[in-house]
């Protein structure tokens, strides 16, 4: 076949699409989200698919794929902690593109995050990147004291200010609390908090 335009020239003169562009992967937990831009120029038919292809070694496009008909296209399964790029392409009924440019790297990772409560409002940081905080949610009433343990998915925070409520926080929607139970020996204000994956300890402060 012959290119045109970056695209390629199918059987009697028929067009597949121009590569897409600006490929931005965001990296998650053992998966990657890909979005990009779909071309302007799609041949001569409308596009029905794209494929997003991984690399480990920026030479090889076959680590791992997914395909979809929008942005962004997200590909599941991944190891975390290796490092791959990203090109697309654009397919319609006469051919596949050419590749787009290869994204910048990104890894993989479990995204660990903090945490802050001020009066009843809670910030959030990732911990894995620099950068200010941004708001996350709210308390259900103006707390001091408080103290916060949790996981890769949950936080969980006692209110503190002599009393005894917990209530959590799922990462992934970012939204108000929700009742997550009663301290057994509650009423204590400047409480600390620690945790694993499965446990979470509380404990100290003064009555």
């Amino acid at each position: 076949m012959a290119r045109r335009n970056g695209g390629f020239v199918g059987q009697d003169g028929l067009d597949a699409p121009d590569p897409p562009t600006g490929v931005t992967p965001t990296a998650g937990n053992a998966q990657v989200s890909v979005a990009f831009t779909a071309p302007s120029d799609a041949g001569t038919s409308a596009i029905t698919n794209f494929v997003v292809q991984l690399s480990t070694d920026d030479t090889a496009y076959s680590a791992a794929s997914n395909t979809g008909t929008s942005s962004p296209i997200v590909i599941s399964s991944l190891t975390n902690g290796t490092a791959a790029t990203a090109k697309v392409w654009a397919i319609n009924a006469y051919g596949t593109s050419a590749p787009s440019d290869a994204s910048a790297s990104f890894t993989p990772n479990i995204l660990q995050r903090g945490l802050f409560t001020r009066s009843n409002k809670v910030d959030q940081i990732q911990i894995h990147t620099l950068g200010d905080a941004t708001n996350f949610g709210g308390l259900r009433t103006n707390a001091s004291g408080t103290a916060a343990c949790g996981s890769t998915t949950r936080a969980v925070i006692c209110l503190g200010g002599n009393s005894n409520v917990m209530d959590y926080y799922t990462f992934a929607t970012g939204s108000d609390e929700t009742d997550f139970g009663d301290l057994v020996n509650g009423n204590f204000a400047h409480l600390a908090g620690l945790s694993n994956a499965t446990r979470g300890i509380f404990g100290g402060g003064q009555d």
